[in-house]
């Protein structure tokens, strides 16, 4: 494989490796959250999704337990 390909592959692994970390910080955050609509209430459950995402993130050799921190998008990202 030539360098340019291999890094071009990293930077692909690594966007998808990104967006599974904010995903699962996302669904942190919500999971065991009260809901309530029309008079119901329920609690939100994302131990099956969250599960799932743990399991991509180690077959990519990240460490799930560890703490997740916020993302940070610093404002000069979006210009």
């Amino acid at each position: 494989m030539k360098a340019k390909a291999f890094i071009d592959q990293v930077k692909r692994q690594a966007k998808l490796i990104d967006a599974l970390l904010f995903a699962r910080y996302t669904l942190v955050i919500h999971d065991r959250k009260m809901c309530s609509a029309e008079g119901e209430t329920w609690e939100l459950n994302f131990s099956a999704e969250l599960a799932e995402i743990d399991v991509a993130l180690q077959m990519a050799g990240i460490d799930t337990t560890q703490p997740l921190h916020a993302p940070i998008r610093w404002r000069d990202e979006d210009e």
